[in-house]
């Protein structure tokens, strides 16, 4: 193994009267040209980040309401989209990578899935009526309306899914192509405000409606991201890009795409350390359902409660954000994420005493009260995390093949939450034997997720290390692989033997 020659260059000191500063590729900003390419990026982000809170935030209400087990829930909302992540994900990143067009080769993916995205999104909004008329009409009575409802979320969620997940990949790769490098940091910052002003626009506004405008919500979350996404990808213009990477051995066609693709992501134990952590980390989102009914049937906190409180809290993080990006620039975003993981892990013991121990004896006020103190603790350390996340891939994955690594991140990670997504159910669902209160099983959403956090401050830990023989702050290099030929030879005859069945 041995390092790439290009190292991954550290993000220079702004000087706003250096005109190198407003240029990326072929495209060059003024100072006006770089606020208006911020205001259409961040106000595409605010549309997306609205219509991606809406979905995950009312569906497990809903599989609540119908009755449907914890594993159905984790697998619609999960499992199959997780598996759908591994297998189209890597496919689409690896083409935009390598696609050029008049347009450019984020913009096109993106413009082209919006439509079809809305129409899903709106169709599960509208879910109910939806599965009473096929009950009724297409079955003619012979199966229950929860029978029926599963599957038609099931199938909506698959389409909603598969044209989400061209905007969940390629919208990132977007402002790394289009974003000068030396503003790069600071719009990420930027980025994660807007997101963040959606949330409490939804949280505080919104969600308190969530269980009587269903319907109403997804059409109104829809509408505006089809006018506001699309609005995006019309005014962002892409610059031009040099000739795609040639594949291993200058071969070409599928065969040679994915021996390309395998033997550049995962041919170096550094990048697997990483895909690991990151798996870990997602075995914690996928409790995120089961974290909603923690809270309004176990701890019995009602939606405009939790609405409320997710609207102060947005509102302290978008104080926080930019900041937490200065101190992720400063120290690097490895370093200061392993010191975020390493004091929230120490703490957790304190959200295990309050759900096992402090809340079967306490009033619903002073839960509430004690829930309001922690949420403002741990909000600062959640925000610094978060202002790391992005821009650690940003420094530790080769630049000029950013989506093709990202893409085999989300794959691993996909895989991982499709594992999960049914795992944590299904250990839910096994809890309630120990406890007749149907309810009981969420307080073990805690016990999911600090096993997950153990295994992924361990092979953060490992990444950590990795970095540092690698040349740590001042001459870390992203890592080339170079497989033995025993791979590449048993590479070759895997994917002989699968082009001939």
């Amino acid at each position: 193994m041995s390092a790439s020659s290009s190292p991954i260059d550290q993000d220079p000191l702004v000087d706003v009267h250096n005109p190198n500063h407003y240029k990326v590729g072929t495209l060059t900003y003024t100072k006006a040209g770089l606020i208006t390419l911020f205001v259409y990026l961040l106000w595409g982000d605010f549309c997306w980040s609205l219509m991606e809170t809406v979905m995950p935030s009312i569906l497990p209400l809903k599989f609540k309401a119908i009755g449907a087990p914890n594993w159905e829930l984790g697998l619609i909302m999960a499992t199959i989209p997780s598996l759908m992540t591994t297998i189209i994900n890597p496919i689409v990143s690896f083409k935009s990578d390598r696609f050029r067009s008049r347009w450019g080769r984020r913009i096109p993916f993106l413009a082209a899935v919006t439509p079809f995205l809305v129409i899903f999104l709106v169709l599960l909004g509208y879910e109910e009526p939806i599965s009473r008329w096929i009950q009724l009409t297409v079955l003619g009575g012979k199966y229950s309306y929860p029978s029926v409802a599963i599957w038609v979320i099931g199938v909506l969620m698959v389409g909603f899914q598969f044209f989400n997940l061209f905007t969940q990949a390629i919208f990132y790769y977007l402002f790394n192509d289009v974003v000068p490098h030396a503003f790069l940091a600071r719009f990420v910052a930027l980025f994660r405000i807007a997101g963040g002003a959606a949330g409490i626009f939804y949280n505080y506004f919104i969600f308190k409606y969530a269980n009587e405008y269903m319907g109403e919500i997804f059409l109104g979350a829809g509408l505006l991201f089809l006018v506001g996404y699309g609005m995006m990808c019309w005014k962002v213009k892409e610059g031009e890009y040099p000739p795609p990477p040639p594949y291993v051995g200058n071969e070409h066609g599928l065969v040679a795409s994915i021996k390309t693709y395998a033997l550049e992501c995962f041919s170096h134990r550094f990048y697997w350390y990483l895909f690991i952590s990151n798996s870990f980390q997602a075995m914690t989102w996928v409790s995120g359902a089961f974290g909603l009914l923690l809270n309004t049937q176990y701890m019995g906190f009602s939606l405009a409660f939790l609405g409320t409180l997710g609207a102060v809290t947005g509102i302290i993080g978008l104080v926080l954000n930019y900041p937490g990006g200065v101190i992720a620039d400063r120290w690097h975003p490895l370093r200061v994420h392993i010191a975020v993981s390493a004091v929230n892990f120490l703490a957790s013991p304190i959200n295990f005493l309050f759900i096992f121990f402090w809340r079967p004896h306490m009033t619903l006020d002073a839960a509430m009260h004690l829930h309001v103190v922690m949420a403002l603790i741990t909000l600062p350390l959640g925000i610094v995390g978060s202002a790391c996340e992005i821009p650690l891939l940003m420094k530790l994955f080769p630049q000029e093949r950013y989506g093709q690594f990202c893409s085999a991140n989300a794959m691993i990670r996909g895989l991982a939450m499709a594992i999960g997504g049914v795992g944590c159910g299904a250990f839910l669902d096994f809890m309630k034997q120990f406890n007749p209160d149907p309810n009981y099983c969420y307080r073990f959403v805690w016990v999911w997720n600090f096993a997950a956090s153990v295994g992924y401050f361990t092979f953060l830990l490992m990444v950590y290390f990795g970095w540092k023989r690698l040349g740590g702050l001042k001459n870390y290099n992203p890592p080339k692989a170079e497989p033995p030929k025993r791979l590449i030879h048993a590479l070759d005859w895997i994917l002989g033997k699968a082009g001939k069945a």
